[in-house]
């Protein structure tokens, strides 16, 4: 039906309308395989229907037949990761993960290896970052002439890019909304619920053991409860740590704020959101997920990047990525998936990242002062791809 229909984006957005709520408003929380395979099966499995046009199952056979695997590793480093350098490297920052430093002449050098502060990604296969030896033997200079011809049909490309401009939009204005009880005029339900949630965001200012407090003096939970809280937060930058009317919630906030202040002398950082707010930005993000999986192949990957990069008909409003780099500051740890869609998509490919650098340049002094507001470490802000771009010869 999306395909024949007149109007593709008003189909995938109504779609999203009706079924995000029911996955992610729920008054019981789902256990996280619950909600997984309710999101795969209501949400994910239809959108990559349309994107195959046929059973995504084997629409994925028939692209790993015919595709070649990246000259570039690209693997996005988590903390503490082991990381490898050699006297071969360009400048210090030019490092392999350990599987393809294995695999390579490196070995056999003079090397240093040490624990990546995670957010950065393997060098190995980029030709400007290494003297010699450039490729270990999974990501040999072969792959690049092979990687040209892992084109997709025309039909499946033209569906990869309808689709995309949908979702990435999507994705984008989620993470950057600032309307807390409101939705855009195509998202919004027709019957409004009395239903919030009272969303606690992660600081570097509190410990666990003043969140940990604060939880339970102000939304009646006992010492487990605000533990799970408190660890959510930390892990995936915020956390509902209460549901219900706007009223209750609003007292909820209050008290956590007067709460905290007694401790530290900034409250910690508590906003309430209306429910279906909340869903479509849960969904927004697991949507990134998603598209990080979808660009590893090659002719997905460029889609993605030309739209991603595509300039807004509004002049006035730069393309959809700039808009995530401008907003990483406030982005709370929703950032990090956007970091790892960069390097995973524009930082793969010569000429994407040649014109990602340029977006970059362009707003550079903006992200510089952000990121001197910003209480995170440089290794969680947009400004740390710096190394990734200034650093080429």
């Amino acid at each position: 039906e999306w395909l024949e229909a007149a109007d593709c984006r008003a189909e995938l957005l109504q779609h999203l309308k009706d079924q995000v709520p029911q996955i992610f408003c729920l008054k019981k929380e789902l256990s996280p395989p619950e909600e997984e395979d309710l999101t795969q099966r209501r949400l994910l499995h239809p959108l990559e229907c349309f994107l195959f046009g046929e059973d995504p199952q084997e629409g994925r056979q028939k692209l790993q037949q015919g595709s070649a695997s990246s000259q570039l590793c690209g693997r996005v480093f988590k903390e503490g990761e082991t990381v490898y350098s050699c006297d071969c490297a360009i400048d210090p920052t030019c490092v392999l993960c350990m599987d393809c430093f294995q695999d390579s002449v490196h070995k056999n050098h003079r090397y240093k290896m040490h624990a990546s502060s995670g957010g950065g990604f393997c060098d190995c296969g980029d030709v400007e970052a290494w003297k010699v030896g450039p490729c270990c033997s999974k990501h040999d200079l072969g792959a690049a002439a092979a990687m040209d011809e892992a084109v997709l049909e025309p039909e499946l490309y033209e569906r990869a890019e309808k689709l995309f401009r949908v979702l990435m939009r999507y994705v984008t204005d989620f993470l950057v909304w600032e309307e807390n009880f409101e939705l855009s005029a195509e998202l919004q339900p027709r019957l409004k619920d009395n239903v919030y949630y009272c969303v606690l965001y992660n600081d570097e200012h509190h410990s666990y053991d003043h969140v940990i407090y604060t939880l339970q003096r102000s939304v009646n939970c006992d010492q487990a409860e605000a533990q799970t809280h408190t660890t959510l937060i930390d892990k995936e930058g915020r956390r509902a740590v209460k549901r219900g009317t706007l009223r209750s919630c609003q007292q909820a906030k209050d008290l956590i704020r007067s709460n905290s202040e007694h401790i530290s002398l900034q409250p910690l950082r508590v906003e309430i959101l209306h429910a279906t707010v909340m869903a479509h930005q849960t969904f927004a993000l697991r949507l990134g997920s998603w598209f990080q999986k979808i660009i590893g192949y090659s002719g997905f990957r460029q889609a993605f990047c030309q739209v991603a990069l595509e300039p807004n008909a509004d002049r006035d409003r730069p393309c959809l990525i700039s808009r995530l780099m401008l907003h990483d500051a406030r982005m709370y740890k929703a950032r990090k998936i956007v970091h790892e869609l960069i390097f995973g998509s524009m930082l793969m490919d010569s000429d994407f990242k040649r014109l990602f650098a340029i977006e970059f340049t362009k707003h550079y002094k903006q992200l510089q002062k952000d990121f001197i507001s910003d209480d995170h470490e440089r290794s969680i802000s947009i400004t740390a791809l710096s190394v990734q771009i200034f650093t080429v010869p």
